[in-house]
């Protein structure tokens, strides 16, 4: 009996029929999604062509767009034929477009922050938008790995598309002497990066039958990655983490603030070997893997109390900040799912990633959002100190009357505000209009600048290198060259006021600076450079080759930064 042989898979696969069919079936399956992949090549193509600004509202539209679109479509193909399934994600699509075009032209930081994790919950939701209902962890997981995957294959193909072809203009430009532009480089970059790679991977996420698909597999990599690798270095971690726990309840004191990042780090690392050792758990039944899927919830919640303990000390200390709001709530979210994982025994790690998306995305936006609580914090801080429009010098009135704690406090708040939620979220507080260079002449105006002794003039003196000095009447010299000379303060006896100390050889001289100081400072900036800077005392005399500080006119106070010269001796 002659049995008929089927062609080789290979041959299909390079065929014209066939790449001609996949692309086909892949515009067939996201027509907006490829829609807006093309529109945002264009985009770059434009912005490596043309010298014009493109308003960021079509960038965020057409990136963020893509991943929104084709979430859509993978969440409504499981339920709709492909008619419908194209108008609930051009719905979708549209809907973000009305969203793109509301957006501010200058946006704040908690505008910013919103569409970033806008977008960030649009990828993360392509990989569990379809597995949301009951017993469908092990196709969630064949899914998202295979998904994940694709997605780094297509990058690395861009990759070595774009260094092949690279390499390929150099030659022409090299062998041809055939004028190369910047401009080619960069259309070619678009072409394998913004075409090419999200095309590719568009191509090669898994079908509607294919993402149900439940035989799961794990390979030896991700069991000695896991168990062998990661495992031991966690435990590492933890132990030292453990120790600084019984460190800090020996000694009775609050912890590191810094320690939240620590235990961050680990709770992460554990949810990512939790991750990988599912298929371990469910095929090989191996008990380590079992354990740590288990209890390590359980092992890392004293630490989680720890981090908890280190957040809420570092707000106490120093105030609500955007970046203490959103740690405070991801400590929030590692009880949650650590103890959800614990009672499910973590067999449904989907919820992982749906619960972290779900949290950041309500956290993110609206007048709840981390950015408009913090700003609304600081703005109703400083507001309890000005409980009305004040002007700057009544606002210095009432600082001066704080402790130097309450005033680094005030500043930090006003400081905060301005840099990341722009100068219109300070002026509500004062009837004089803040000027932009903020930093200094603002806080210095307000009695909180870096310098409690008011508004300071720098001295910055470096003598020509071609300098001659004439000298006669001294036996010894030696070089001096030092940095931050430390001036005494007014608190301080008023005859060593303004003075700096330098001890050569066993001998101490006290250098008056002051007059030198408003010497410098009186002379005209162009003739400052060209003078001879001298300070002479009875058996002594300093050359001053090069003088930085600043002088505080309001408390006759100098404070020198570094002092370079020669010190001249009878």
């Amino acid at each position: 009996m002659e049995v008929k042989q089927e062609p080789h898979r290979a041959n299909r696969f390079f065929s014209v029929s066939s790449m001609t069919e996949k692309i086909s079936l892949l515009v067939k399956r996201f027509p907006i999604g490829i829609s807006l992949v093309v529109g945002l090549a264009a985009l770059f193509f434009a912005a490596v062509n043309s010298e014009n600004d493109i308003p960021y509202q079509f960038w965020i539209f057409f990136s963020v767009g893509t991943f929104i679109s084709v979430t859509a479509t993978l969440f409504a193909e499981d339920f709709f034929d492909n008619l419908k399934t194209y108008g609930i994600s051009l719905f979708v699509v549209l809907f973000w477009g009305v969203y793109c075009f509301l957006l501010p032209e200058d946006a704040q930081i908690s505008k910013a922050i919103e569409i970033f994790v806008i977008g960030g919950t649009a990828f993360l939701s392509m990989l569990f938008i379809s597995f949301l209902k009951k017993n469908k962890d092990r196709a969630f997981w064949n899914f998202a790995t295979q998904t994940l995957f694709q997605m780094a294959l297509a990058c690395v193909f861009g990759m070595i598309i774009f260094g092949g072809l690279s390499l390929a203009l150099l030659a022409i430009n090299s062998l041809f002497n055939v004028l190369i532009t910047g401009k080619m480089y960069g259309n070619l970059a678009v072409i394998c990066f913004v075409l090419f790679s999200p095309i590719y991977f568009l191509a090669n996420i898994p079908n509607k039958t294919e993402k149900q698909n439940n035989e799961i597999s794990h390979t030896k990599v991700q069991k000695i990655l896991t168990l062998y690798i990661l495992t031991p270095v966690l435990a590492v971690y933890a132990v030292i983490l453990y120790a600084y726990l019984l460190k800090i309840i020996v000694a009775w004191e609050l912890p590191n603030g810094w320690v939240s990042w620590l235990v961050s780090v680990l709770s992460l690392g554990g949810l990512l070997v939790i991750t990988i050792l599912y298929p371990v758990c469910e095929q090989e039944k191996n008990r380590a893997a079992s354990f740590i899927s288990r209890w390590f919830g359980l092992l890392i919640l004293p630490l989680l109390a720890l981090m908890t303990i280190g957040i809420l000390r570092r707000i106490s200390d120093y105030g609500i900040t955007i970046n203490r709001g959103y740690i405070l709530l991801l400590n929030i979210w590692f009880y949650g799912i650590y103890i959800y994982l614990f009672f499910s025994q973590s067999r449904r790690i989907q919820w992982i990633l749906v619960s972290f998306a779900a949290v950041a995305f309500l956290a993110s936006v609206s007048v709840w959002g981390v950015a408009n609580v913090t700003q609304n914090s600081l703005t109703k801080e400083v507001s309890t100190v000005l409980n009305k429009q004040v002007s700057f010098k009544e606002a210095r009135v009432i600082f001066a009357e704080m402790t130097q704690e309450e005033k680094g406090r005030m500043k930090s708040a006003l400081e905060y505000l301005d840099r990341h939620f722009g100068k219109e979220s300070v002026q509500p507080f004062f009837t004089d209009a803040v000027p932009d260079s903020y930093y200094w002449d603002f806080l210095s105006e307000l009695g909180l600048g870096d310098d409690p002794d008011g508004k300071k003039e720098s001295i910055a003196y470096y003598a020509n290198s071609e300098k001659v000095w004439e000298i006669s009447g001294y036996r010894t010299f030696t070089r001096i060259y030092n940095s931050g000379y430390g001036t005494t303060s007014d608190a301080e006896r008023s005859h060593k006021k303004n003075i700096i100390e330098i001890s050569v050889n066993g001998r101490s001289f006290s250098i008056p600076m002051r007059e030198i100081a408003l010497a410098y400072l009186a002379t005209e900036e162009k003739l400052r450079n060209e003078q001879e800077w001298i300070v002479q005392g009875n058996d002594y005399a300093v050359l001053i080759s090069r003088l930085h500080g600043d002088y505080y006119p309001e408390k006759d106070r100098i404070v020198i930064h570094s002092l370079d010269g020669y010190l001249l001796c009878k």
